[in-house]
């Protein structure tokens, strides 16, 4: 299959998985960087972190409704210009209607055209190209590698040593980086090409990068590649899962605030894999 020139970043919101994951293994394919969550409250955070070039949002969600969706993004500058195309089962003037108005930018029906989606991405790329690379954030995220890191007993002792007893941002979120980091290594015995580490209130965001080992992206692409994806998907969740009390310690150790819930994806074309944990509030900081 031709693939597009530039590589975007596309989420997709649908709470059927079975269409959700479809599509975005077409978007893989095509040479996309591509991340699919089902459900509108999940996408708020991980748009928040993916910052996606082009959103494709069902409309018809239990939780929150793609039009809703739309609106909440369009209230939200980082999100204000990015592309919001609906793909949607209902076919009528009304649906479509609505769904503008709500700030999308465009309107598929299902099952949309392989043309229909290749017509979108071409239509973001132009302006992605003139926009150059996106920029970063006012307060630089953590990009930390093991000698850059800080460990859970320096944590420790320099919270101990503070009448606060409390960790700046940037130290907690080093230290989680380096939590991580030992994590993977003696659990899993994967070494991270390189860990971004985020607190933003009360969510808690792990991405890390080139991370898909030589034996996954074979089994990506064995059988047929949907299966081999999901399957590469659900070991991934799997591990984590079994691995969750170690990795909820460590948060709680670093900030003092529990996890109420995890969330995983991971792309089987890029290897980026992003780990999102819901805190009971937010972290206190220095």
């Amino acid at each position: 299959m031709a693939k597009v020139q530039n590589m975007l970043r596309v989420l997709v919101v649908d709470d059927d998985r079975d269409g959700a994951d479809s599509l975005g293994l077409l978007l893989e394919e095509l040479g996309n960087q591509v991340h699919v969550t089902y459900g509108g409250m999940q996408a708020l955070n991980v748009a928040t972190v993916f910052q996606p070039h082009l959103m494709l949002l069902d409309l018809a969600m239990p939780d929150v409704d793609g039009c809703r969706l739309a609106t909440s993004f369009r209230q939200m500058p980082a999100f204000a210009n990015t592309k919001i195309v609906a793909v949607t089962g209902h076919a009528d003037q009304g649906h479509k209607t609505l769904a503008i108005k709500s700030g999308f930018d465009m309107v598929l029906f299902k099952p949309a055209a392989l043309k229909e989606i290749k017509a979108v991405l071409a239509s973001v790329v132009p302006a992605v190209c003139a926009a150059g690379p996106t920029a970063e954030p006012a307060r630089k995220r953590s990009q930390l590698g093991p000698e850059q890191g800080l460990s859970i007993r320096e944590a420790r002792r320099i919270r101990n040593e503070r009448k606060s007893k409390a960790l700046t941002q940037a130290e907690s979120e080093a230290a989680i980086c380096e939590g991580f980091i030992r994590f993977r290594e003696d659990y899993l015995g994967w070494r991270a090409k390189e860990i971004h580490v985020h607190i933003i209130k009360d969510l808690l965001i792990v991405r890390l990068l080139g991370v898909l080992t030589v034996a996954e992206r074979t089994l990506a692409q064995s059988l047929s590649p949907e299966k081999g994806r999901d399957l590469v998907k659900q070991v991934r969740i799997h591990l984590l899962e079994l691995a969750r009390p170690m990795l909820e310690s460590i948060i709680y150790e670093v900030t003092g605030v529990k996890v109420l819930a995890m969330h995983h994806d991971i792309s089987t074309m890029t290897g980026e894999e992003v780990v999102l944990f819901a805190l009971s509030e937010t972290p206190r900081f220095q």
